[in-house]
């Protein structure tokens, strides 16, 4: 599977604005799918490892259920509020547990180095590595011309525009 790494390969200025943002914060919407059907969408801390993005919560967490039962996700940054013009990254991904000792120790000491925070030993919280399928950085520029750049792993780099809210969107 796709790795922030490749995505930082085939398309650096996305994942340059989001990684900027998630080290900025350290916070993202994280969206799952509920086992009954429903979207959840929750507050999550994600960070960057070796160019792969991992994401941790507390013991038993439903949103971390949601994703062993679906590993299919979505991660949106955050924006400070409506008049926010600087953008929103978005990754879809797809999540794997962390279940080996090894690389959870290393996740461990690399996220106490970086965040001051211990998670812990393997089993007491829950470690998901993110595998990016596809990511989007959406952003207004010069006053109302809405941009979208967009990756996949399958269909690569696109660039879409449209004028005001209303206007259509067009490749560019």
């Amino acid at each position: 599977m796709p790795t922030f790494s490749d995505l930082a390969s085939a398309a650096p200025k996305i994942a340059e604005r989001i990684q900027a943002r998630i080290d900025a914060t350290g916070l993202c919407f994280l969206g799952t799918t509920r086992s009954d059907g429903w979207p959840r969408v929750s507050g999550l801390e994600l960070f960057v490892h070796d160019g792969r993005v991992y994401a941790g919560s507390m013991p038993n967490a439903v949103k971390m259920q949601d994703l062993r039962r679906d590993p299919r996700c979505c991660i949106i940054t955050p924006l400070a509020d409506k008049d926010d013009m600087r953008g929103e990254g978005k990754l879809f991904c797809r999540a794997r547990e962390v279940t080996e000792e090894a690389e959870w120790e290393l996740i461990r000491a690399s996220f106490l180095a970086l965040r001051g925070f211990d998670m812990g030993e393997i089993g007491g919280s829950h470690l998901f590595e993110l595998e990016v399928d596809g990511a989007a950085w959406q952003r207004v520029e010069n006053g109302d011309q809405f941009r979208t750049s967009s990756w996949s792993a399958a269909g690569g780099v696109r660039e879409r525009a449209r004028v005001g809210a209303l206007g259509e969107s067009v490749d560019v």
